[in-house]
């Protein structure tokens, strides 16, 4: 009986160091900000490195790499605590407050969390993201799935992604739903098969529309090719819209030729602004022209100011957080004086934000633009 006692405490052991080998083994990279994905295609980075020292004091996306140097978790944080999107918005393809990868032989296996650190549907239901890999690790397709392991779709009614690569760069891109139906990238991006077209430095600068013969065509939008560009951060500077001759195009859903991200030096964008064909200012079909936004020391957004083409105020929206930057408190609509006003929508001027001892938000409060709460 001891040297079966023995033999147990040595394996106990074994299995112990080697789980601290394990987690010694893991590399951790700390970033401001996510490189621009349009599609699950292009891989995970992050841009605007910073140090653990600097994580501990402002909001940011961890890298975990196993020892193999893959990567097996991102996930997005203040400190060592894990935050909800707090509106710096980074990527259309980044859609939870963490995210885990799982490998093995010819599939990468993505799982989504809430704050809590919670397994849980995310965009639509996207429970587990299922890819399955070439020979040579590449993507060739991924399947969503909800909670009940049961085939779904996302939030954009896709259920699977097909990709087929051409070879420099280019890559041919198809989505579908349940029904094996096609679908655009985007309820208001209407491109279907699309060409991805990736520079040296692996970054999406191209997507062309094809039809089934592989011809540019152009979608209800009078577009047939995005270009997108990024700044020498590695900042989501510009895109340009051309019809399929590659004549630009006041096409796709903002309207513009050209659209433009300002950002500061920490990688927040702090405006959003358009542009036609000559180049002149040009508004949305919704009116708006600029979007200014404003951030706290911890890097959330805590202001937006919607403009107009004459610089007038449409909408203005200004965000509290906790002292220590964990959590949004309360969200206020107001006019161009600064007064409160109720939103013509949402139908109210201020929520509130209630959370347990746990930090998950457990209600929230509306109030007009007298603070009288609004019940129902």
């Amino acid at each position: 009986m001891k040297a079966k006692t023995h033999k147990n405490n040595v394996r106990y052991t074994v299995l112990f160091l080697c789980a601290i080998t394990s987690l010694l083994a893991q590399k951790k990279e700390y970033y401001r900000h996510l490189v621009f994905r349009e599609t699950p295609y292009s891989d995970v980075r992050g841009i605007h490195p910073i140090d653990k020292a600097t994580s501990d004091k402002e909001t940011h996306y961890r890298f975990v790499y196993d020892d193999k140097d893959r990567l097996v978790e991102v996930s997005h944080r203040l400190g060592d605590y894990i935050i909800n999107q707090n509106d710096n918005w980074d990527s259309f393809i980044w859609f939870s407050s963490k995210m885990t990868i799982e490998y093995t032989k010819n599939q990468e296996i993505r799982y989504y969390y809430n704050r809590l650190d919670e397994r849980t549907e995310v965009h639509g239901k996207m429970y587990k993201a299922v890819f399955d890999l070439d020979t040579k690790g590449n993507r060739i397709s991924v399947k969503f799935y909800d909670k009940n392991n049961k085939p779904s779709e996302n939030a954009w009614n896709i259920h699977s992604y097909q990709w087929t690569d051409m070879g420099e760069g280019n890559v041919i891109e198809k989505r579908f739903n349940l029904k094996n139906e096609p679908q655009p990238i985007r309820p208001n991006f209407t491109f279907y098969k699309v060409r991805l077209e990736y520079g040296n430095d692996d970054l999406l600068d191209f997507v062309h529309h094809l039809d089934e013969n592989g011809n540019r065509i152009n979608n209800s939008m009078k577009a047939g090719m995005d270009r997108i560009v990024y700044d020498q951060e590695g900042n989501f500077s510009r895109w340009m819209v051309f019809d399929k001759d590659l004549k630009p195009v006041e096409g796709n859903a903002p309207e513009f030729a050209i659209g433009e991200h300002l950002y500061d030096t920490r990688g927040n964008k702090v405006e959003l602004r358009g542009f036609g064909v000559a180049g002149r200012s040009k508004a949305m079909p919704t009116g708006v022209a600029r979007v200014l936004n404003t951030y706290d020391q911890y890097g959330n957004q805590i202001e937006v100011k919607i403009l107009d083409i004459e610089g007038k105020t449409i909408q203005h929206v200004k965000r509290e957080y906790s002292k220590d930057g964990r959590r949004i408190e309360s969200m206020q609509f107001l006019d161009s004086e600064g007064n409160l006003v109720l939103h013509p929508r949402a139908k109210f001027a201020v929520m509130k934000f209630l959370y347990d001892i746990e930090g998950k938000m457990v209600e929230r409060k509306k109030f007009d633009d007298n603070l009288q709460e609004i019940k129902g």
